[in-house]
């Protein structure tokens, strides 16, 4: 008898917990396999030729299931990522911003099941732990340091998500609402408004992650010039 990937011939009854012979790699493998959109508990059983149980025996609900998605094709791009030992801590910065960046956009529709806790950031903690050394032999304190990891990875987390919307809804928000807010009222009360936004400056763009980071950078530099500048007064004294 001939069968399908993922079918379960006519007659024989699925398999379900233990005893499928499935583990949780094989799961998310076979959900991989599947558009996020038509991802499902039955979907991926289907896919495995196993019974639903199976499946629910390692992961709970939908939900959990493309959330594990998400952190898997997080994880397979944090694995190219790279801080090569001679680069600065500014260049540490743009090149940890930028895979960190593309990792959550290349998520796309998974990337809205991220949550912002210690699971999203596991799969970059080796980038992270390079970053973070850069930063302490730069001269910034512990408590500079982490504040910074925390600031460029919520930068990038904001960008990201303004990527994925408009890649899937194709609607730049802040322009349009900014027009409509303007529109009608008295031209000489938002004239500067008014002018920026009919350049038409497109700010979803690399360019603006690429603005963003170069000012996180020179924020960090004013900042560790201001904290050399307070440690030899305190030494003068």
């Amino acid at each position: 008898m001939s069968v399908t990937e993922g079918a379960t011939p006519s007659g024989v009854r699925r398999t379900r917990g233990r005893r499928a012979g499935i583990s949780l790699p094989r799961i998310i493998e076979a959900a991989r396999s599947l558009d996020a959109g038509a991802v499902t508990m039955q979907a991926v059983a289907d896919k495995l030729g196993v019974d639903r149980k199976a499946v629910n025996h390692h992961v709970s609900d939908r939900d959990s299931l493309l959330r594990l998605l998400a952190l898997d094709s997080l994880s397979r791009s944090s694995r190219t990522v790279e801080i090569p030992g001679e680069a600065s801590w500014q260049e540490a910065c743009r090149i940890y911003a930028e895979a960190f960046t593309e990792s959550l956009i290349a998520a796309d529709a998974l990337a809205e099941h991220l949550m912002p806790d210690d699971s999203l950031y596991a799969p970059f903690i080796e980038p992270a732990e390079a970053l973070a050394a850069k930063l302490t032999e730069a001269g910034f304190d512990d408590e500079a340091a982490v504040r910074s990891l925390a600031l460029l990875v919520n930068l990038c987390w904001a960008h990201a998500r303004d990527t994925i919307h408009v890649a899937r809804s194709g609607e730049r928000l802040r322009p349009r609402l900014t027009r409509e807010l303007v529109a009608g009222r008295d031209p000489g009360a938002f004239e500067n408004l008014a002018r920026i936004v009919e350049h038409g400056i497109d700010t979803y763009d690399r360019k603006q992650l690429d603005f963003a980071v170069e000012v996180f950078v020179r924020g960090l530099e004013a900042v560790l010039l201001s904290a050399g500048t307070r440690t030899a007064r305190h030494a003068v004294r």
